[in-house]
């Protein structure tokens, strides 16, 4: 990240990507790595939808589905839908309105992700990223 030709603008518009060294097996590197990354990464931005454009700051809990991955668990036939946050704060627990399936439920087991650890989420925010154990009802773009 040295250097004089390094400018946001350019990584911005795809021309430059900025590269990190270190490992994660001996921890070297892993904080500065994280700390320039957090830095680096831009804030959550406005998503529109029918209703129009929805600020990250709005205190509606609004969120849309990106992945679904099914077993993940060996042991069990689970899936799990993986959605970001756009607005609002989500409760563990909290219950809300699907639109596509134009009824209201409860999200069940908000878990994050870290490589192979897992742990349930008690709230999150806008641009967090949360899994939510899909028994068949969510699809991509929900």
């Amino acid at each position: 990240m040295a250097g004089e030709d390094f400018s946001m603008d350019k990584v911005t518009r795809g021309e430059l990507t900025p590269m990190f060294f270190g490992s994660a097996m001996t921890n070297f590197g892993v904080k500065p790595f994280l700390e320039k990354f957090l830095e680096l990464a831009p804030e959550p931005q406005p998503r529109s939808c029918a209703e129009g454009i929805i600020e990250p700051t709005d205190d509606r809990f609004t969120s849309f589905v990106f992945k679904i991955q099914a077993n993940m668990n060996k042991n069990h036939r689970d899936r799990i839908a993986f959605m970001r946050i756009c607005s609002g704060k989500f409760d563990a627990g909290m219950e809300v309105f699907h639109v596509q399936g134009g009824k209201k439920m409860r999200l069940s087991q908000p878990q994050q992700m870290m490589a192979s650890d897992r742990h349930i989420v008690d709230e999150a925010y806008a641009g967090d990223i949360i899994g939510v154990f899909d028994p068949g009802i969510f699809s991509i773009g929900d």
